[in-house]
């Protein structure tokens, strides 16, 4: 039998991840199909509150031109790819705390790992994983190129939220060089490195955030399987397409929580 816990942490990450493509799906395709007007009268009239003690003024029109394609996707972009990172954080650190809580101390090397940095869980991860030999073959033979793909997410992510989402010299430093993972660069990081003085953003779309998604969603079950031979003896690896069932959106969003129930029941 799984280990509860260890299932619990991997199935809330699984259905997480596969929530965020579906919400970034969602929100595109009603992008889309919007009309600007009928945006337009939805949106707060002209201030938008910013603190418990103020608003700011803004023009509807500024926001609306601001968000046209393909700017909205590009950002709703970077919404998801923090969304990705952050829930593959929570996971690797759920099951690295499982295992130390139930007796199988976690270590990178020789240093143990209490309240590790997500650097530091994807490299425990990575090295983990490579030991895997249940379930999707090719999928483990990826691990270097998409541990690559995991490392080059962390960093953007890490741009993204500290640095206006501009390339600086960090991105390139702060890439893990561990055993065989294929480092993987952003295209545009080259027209920053051409002029380090020119402000470059990150530019990433949809296509970026279906590849991300793909790398994590993978690292994810293979890591999930590794655990579960390795330390509870379970010789059988997880894989959905057995089921052969269409997404829960309910699951994927909710946890299977009757939120409409309980929406009608807070407004009234």
């Amino acid at each position: 039998m799984r280990d509860p816990d260890i299932q619990r942490v991997f199935e809330i990450a699984d259905d997480s991840l596969q929530g965020v493509l579906g919400y970034h799906l969602y929100v595109n395709a009603m992008h889309l199909t919007a009309d600007a007007a009928k945006i337009m009268e939805n949106l707060p009239a002209d201030h938008i509150p910013i603190t418990f003690s103020w608003d700011r003024f803004y023009r509807k029109q500024d926001l609306i031109d601001a968000f046209k394609l393909p700017i909205f996707e590009m950002f709703q972009s970077r919404v998801s790819l923090i969304a990705i990172v952050n829930v593959f954080d929570a996971a690797l650190v759920g099951f690295i705390s499982c295992l130390n809580t139930k007796g199988y101390r976690q270590y990178l090397g020789k240093q143990y790992l209490g309240k590790p940095f997500l650097k530091q869980c994807i490299e425990w991860a990575y090295e983990q994983s490579l030991q895997c030999d249940v379930g999707d073959r090719e999928a483990i033979r990826r691990l270097p190129g998409t541990f690559g793909i995991i490392d080059n997410a962390r960093r953007l992510r890490n741009l993204i939220v500290h640095n206006h989402g501009l390339f600086d010299g960090n991105y390139e430093k702060d890439a893990i060089r561990s055993n065989r993972i294929q480092i993987e660069f952003h295209p545009h990081y080259s027209i920053f490195k051409k002029d380090p003085r020119r402000p470059t953003p990150i530019i990433i779309a949809t296509g970026d955030v279906i590849r991300f998604t793909k790398a994590h969603i993978e690292a994810l079950h293979i890591l999930h399987n590794l655990i579960e031979k390795k330390y509870f003896r379970i010789q059988k690896a997880y894989d959905y397409r057995e089921e052969n069932k269409p997404i829960e959106w309910n699951r994927v969003l909710w946890g299977q929580a009757k939120v409409e129930i309980q929406f009608t029941e807070i407004r009234t």
